[in-house]
């Protein structure tokens, strides 16, 4: 086995058994007494006693692992809050910038009230923890001489262990902006990906959601069965091209950041990066795992984002429907030729219609001199693919748009996909 892939030291699988036999289980108990916002509504002195002691032992971890810096960041943090009443939002600033990234083979242990993204619900700014090893891709070194990326802030990470946020559903995310403070932040020196969930996510998701909708022969299956390490492998470096995607062309996502936060542009953006990923596997011998990756991205988008339970206020939710009407409009899903209710998925269509797809968010980027013009222009451009939703009740959620008959099919393994429990991830499952 690859020693960049190779399975987590005992080491850090003994210092995972000591979390899991005493911190994680009081964490696991303080969230569930947490509300969305972080705020403990009628806190006891059992709350109060309880986080203290979270704090002394987190602190302690700290202290004997020499993170020293991380532990006077929580207490201080932790101090406040109860100064402040755990009735009050917590502000864990301190704990965010204290955090240093790992380098490559190091571990690295975190504490706070923070969003877990897409983590089995309830999710919000609850406490949760992760400790998690960093683990590069053997291929990135001679990849990036291909692909530069001079402005990299992403680190693939294997979760060992971690709280019911991370531990449980699909959260494969960690970025400062997660963790509850009242400040926002103005850079983004880390952003965390436990690439060794996606194995189960993509198998348990994504390919149930792709067999309910395309017929079995025309079905992407090359990310299907992989052993851990390559799906490790294949996700990472998926990671990598996206991210150092977003940073090319006429508008590069560095330099417009508050641009390619607009809900229609930013969907644009994300489905262009990912195309232009995909048309990267294809396009040489370069990338390595390349067909692994082509069918992951695509089943991913496609057919997992929009079972979403908000997919129509979910951004990731509409890439995927923008992209399935996409590939319909192209001929990439056509009907089978046989009869029947599923759809033929066309490879070499596919491959042409994320190509033209790029090339016609591209033109757009040519054409447009001012943020506005590019804000309309991408409104009309999502707007042929999603449509508006009927306006929303006084009070409801703002839905940004609505499926079409013919994108409901992707919602046909939805139903069966809810009644199975949150997936469950122990100790790094590899």
């Amino acid at each position: 086995m690859n020693p960049a892939t190779a399975p987590v030291p005992a080491g850090l699988l003994a210092d995972a058994d000591e979390l899991t036999g005493s911190l994680v289980p009081m964490v696991d108990r303080f969230r569930a007494r947490q509300e969305d916002d972080g705020t403990v509504p009628d806190a006891t002195d059992a709350d109060r006693a309880l986080l203290a002691r979270i704090r002394d032992e987190a602190c302690a971890w700290y202290a004997r692992r020499g993170g020293d810096a991380q532990g006077s960041a929580l207490a201080a943090d932790v101090d406040d809050w109860l100064a402040a009443g755990l009735d009050t939002r917590p502000h864990f600033a301190r704990s965010r910038d204290a955090l240093r990234v790992p380098e490559d083979g190091e571990a690295v242990f975190f504490l706070a009230p923070l969003q877990s993204t897409n983590s089995a619900p309830p999710v919000g700014k609850r406490l949760d923890c992760f400790f998690a090893l960093r683990k590069e891709p053997a291929a990135l070194p001679e990849l990036a001489v291909s692909y530069p990326h001079p402005k990299n802030n992403c680190q693939s990470l294997v979760l060992i262990t971690g709280s019911a946020g991370f531990r449980q559903g699909n959260c494969l995310v960690f970025f400062p902006e997660n963790v509850a403070a009242h400040d926002k932040i103005t850079e983004q020196p880390y952003a965390m990906f436990f690439y060794n969930k996606m194995r189960k996510i993509h198998e348990t998701y994504a390919l149930t959601g792709a067999e309910a909708v395309l017929t079995p022969e025309s079905l992407p299956r090359a990310s299907t069965g992989l052993d851990a390490d390559v799906c490790f492998e294949a996700r990472a470096i998926w990671g990598y091209l996206h991210d150092s995607m977003h940073y090319q062309g006429l508008w590069p996502f560095d330099e417009h950041i508050s641009l390619k936060m607009n809900w229609f542009v930013g969907l644009l953006e994300e489905i262009k990066v990912d195309a232009k990923t995909v048309l990267a596997c294809q396009d040489g011998d370069v990338v390595p795992f390349a067909e692994e990756q082509t069918d992951m991205i695509l089943l991913e988008r496609i057919f997992r984002y929009p079972q979403a339970d908000d997919a129509t206020r979910n951004f990731d939710s509409g890439t995927g429907v923008f992209l399935y009407s996409w590939l319909r409009e192209h001929g990439a899903l056509a009907g089978d030729p046989a009869g029947g209710a599923l759809l033929r998925f066309d490879r070499a269509k596919a491959l042409d219609a994320l190509r033209e797809f790029v090339a016609t968010v591209e033109k757009l980027e040519a054409e447009v001199t001012t943020d506005d013009e590019y804000r309309a222009a991408a409104r009309e451009l999502v707007r042929r693919y999603l449509p508006a939703p009927e306006p929303a009740p006084v009070g409801a959620p703002r839905q940004r748009y609505a499926f079409t008959e013919d994108q409901r099919v992707l919602l046909r393994a939805k139903q069966g996909l809810d009644r199975m429990p949150a997936l469950e991830f122990e100790r790094a499952e590899w």
